[in-house]
């Protein structure tokens, strides 16, 4: 392992250590430094003297180790000497507190109904006093149980009024606590919801739930050095403010008191950031990312956003090293010249390692994030739409892929412990959970179940009460009790209610479509699944021209499939009635309800379209001109919901 520059700084200094603190030996050794505490009888002078010495010593010694240390392990020459230190004291911190967070978790699980009352009492406490402490009471509830009995189940809609107060500045109407600022969901499958974060879900994030993941990734893969960067996928999503003063935006938010910490992390400008256009900021991403072979973590967070990065590598890659052949940024890139010359002052010219990634890109793009990081620890992403599969199958070929965490916007509820799938343990002392059994959904006044009442292999819908000041809140995630984890339910995501195509109350699943799709297009070689996206036949009530778009009769119900394809002739592929058969078919298998229906002719036939290809990057883009959503944040939906959607992606069919 070749060393840096700043790396031999600190062996010189580690020397330095080590012969100061050989010094203080031998002078302790001879006696030369005794003369204080002989002209002296005072005990506390001779005593304080000695302590003085020993502190010297164990003091000088100690920082040779670290610079020792820091001159041994892995590092990124784009590390400045601020950064390598910040960087190894803060992995040095986790690893010293990982041990305690990690038994107070255990503890936690052992008795998750204990951690559920605790959390309880300190969240009515804590919002008693508000202006919704005081409506619904929290002084008078004591236990789970109470709340259960006084407080309804709640959409976002109860809580919208005391959104809006709090939106104009007014305090104290939901927490009573000081809020870093407001979240807002991707709204890409409905309206974004504005969501106050507390100040205590921001420590809470930077303590145990970051050392438990990282904990659990050590354990399973090993971590990178502290001294290796990260890349990390960011657009700028151009945050608003509330009139009260507060500053909205996704979770995944760059603050300006948030500069020192990224620009330390990543090697791309901090003007960088401040770039909102997708193609324009993952290519910078990607430029600073692949001149650093020591990356040490790819971070998404969703799969999709890493797959289609590394596909822009793919496309653009003879791009990329004349960029860092030459220490110069693309110039057809839409950037200011603000950006553009702070980019080209920390981009050097680097003709050895352009050449490098040449010769790489040049054997082709199966496993090629391990060839030109070849100490990469692994990739943080999500999966979505099984965009891990696709990564782990060409581009990550020997690269973990793990999803550390199971959050939202409005808050944080399992965490990951094991990396083998993607399955979380619950979090008892952040969040208080409430489940209801699926076919128990759709009653009035359904009767939930606590933490320690669900039972392994059971489906239900979860209800949660975060640090956000939501309670027994219904935000329609449905999940499958896989296992425990002492005496704590492990769970896995399912679906989102929201996301089920549901003409006639057969709530066929996102994972049965899925499966059906993947079966149809199984049939035809040398393709795979780009994306897919449904629709329901009502949507089309609201389009005048829909009889000009799809032949259906009046009164009858249909799904409606679209379905974009990678490989060789996509563009000339087509779909005929036998693969429309085929994926009917398929559903049926996999949905007795739809099978039932089906048969009666009270749902028609599907229809299935194949889309031209970039359709669904031009669904990406309209959804987000047209919604709260953010690059960062964007999860492609699996249900349309909007007319304008509709129509974009029936004009985009291959006739």
């Amino acid at each position: 392992m070749a060393r840096t520059k700043l790396q031999f700084y600190f062996l010189a200094t580690g020397f330095v250590f080590l012969a100061l603190f050989s010094g203080l030996v031998l002078r302790t050794l001879t006696h030369e430094d005794d003369r204080p505490t002989r002209e002296t009888s005072n005990f506390l002078v001779r005593t304080s003297w000695t302590v003085f010495k020993v502190s010297s010593m164990v003091t000088t010694l100690f920082l040779a180790a670290i610079c020792f240390h820091i001159s041994s392990i892995r590092a990124s020459k784009y590390h400045t000497l601020p950064s390598i230190l910040l960087f190894y004291i803060m992995n040095q911190m986790l690893r010293l507190f990982s041990g305690s967070v990690l038994r107070k978790f255990d503890a936690s699980a052992k008795d998750p109904r204990r951690a559920q009352e605790e959390f309880l009492i300190s969240r009515m406490q804590r919002d008693a006093n508000t202006a919704y402490g005081k409506r619904h009471r929290f002084s008078n509830i004591k236990s789970l149980e109470d709340l259960r009995n006084s407080h309804p189940l709640t959409s976002y809609d109860h809580y919208e009024e005391y959104i809006q107060r709090m939106a104009d500045g007014e305090k104290n109407v939901l927490i009573c606590e000081d809020m870093v600022r407001f979240g807002i969901t991707s709204g890409t499958t409905g309206k974004g919801k504005l969501i106050p974060i507390p100040k205590s879900r921001n420590s809470t994030q930077v303590n145990p739930i970051q050392i438990l993941w990282q904990a659990a990734i050590r354990r399973k893969y090993g971590i990178p050095s502290p001294l290796q960067k990260d890349i990390i996928l960011y657009v700028n999503p151009k945050p608003t403010k509330t009139p009260g003063g507060d500053v909205v935006g996704p979770m995944h938010l760059y603050t300006d008191d948030m500069k020192f910490i990224i620009t330390q992390m990543v090697s791309v400008p901090w003007e960088a950031t401040s770039i909102s256009t997708e193609h324009e900021a993952h290519y910078l991403t990607l430029l600073f990312g692949l001149r650093d072979p020591d990356i040490g973590r790819w971070m998404g967070p969703f799969s999709s956003q890493i797959h289609k990065a590394m596909s822009k590598v793919e496309n653009h890659w003879e791009q990329f090293v004349h960029d860092i052949k030459t220490g110069t940024v693309d110039k057809d890139l839409m950037i200011s010249t603000e950006v553009r010359e702070a980019c080209e002052k920390a981009l050097l010219p680097e003709p050895e390692r352009a050449e490098e990634l040449r010769r790489e890109f040049e054997k082709g793009f199966n496993g090629i994030m391990r060839r030109v990081w070849p100490h990469l620890k692994y990739i943080f992403g999500i999966n979505t739409a099984d965009f891990t599969q696709k990564l782990e199958e060409k581009y990550a070929k020997g690269v973990p892929i793990v999803a550390p965490a199971y959050s939202s916007t409005e808050g944080d509820y399992g965490i990951n412990l094991w990396y083998d799938e993607d399955k979380y343990a619950l979090l008892p002392s952040l969040c208080i959970y409430e489940f209801i059994p699926v076919k128990n959904i759709d009653e009035a006044d359904p009767k939930t179940l606590l933490l320690d009442e669900v039972k392994k292999g059971e489906t239900y819908e979860m209800f949660v009460s975060p640090l956000c000041g939501f309670y027994r809140y219904r935000f329609g995630d449905v999940i499958k009790v896989v296992d425990f984890y002492y005496n704590l339910p492990v769970i896995k995501f399912m679906y989102r209610s929201g996301q089920l195509l549901n003409l006639r109350a057969e709530k066929v699943t996102e994972l049965s479509v899925d499966e059906a799709v993947q079966h149809m297009v199984n049939s035809i070689t040398e393709t795979k699944i780009t994306n897919w996206i449904s629709a329901e036949n009502t949507l089309l009530s609201g389009m005048s021209e829909a009889i000009d778009l799809v032949e259906y009769e009046e009164g009858s119900q249909f799904y409606l499939i679209f379905v974009e394809l990678e490989g060789e002739g996509n563009g000339s592929i087509a779909l005929d009635k036998k693969h429309q058969q085929q994926f009917d078919e398929a559903l049926q298998e996999r949905n007795n309800y739809y099978k039932g229906y089906r048969n009666a002719g009270t749902i028609s036939p599907p229809r299935v379209y194949l889309v031209k290809p970039g359709t669904f990057k031009a669904l990406q883009d309209y959804i987000i001109a047209n919604s709260t959503a953010s690059y960062n944040q964007f999860k492609m939906p699996r249900k349309l919901k909007t007319a304008g959607t509709l129509k974009l992606m029936l004009d985009s069919r291959v006739v």
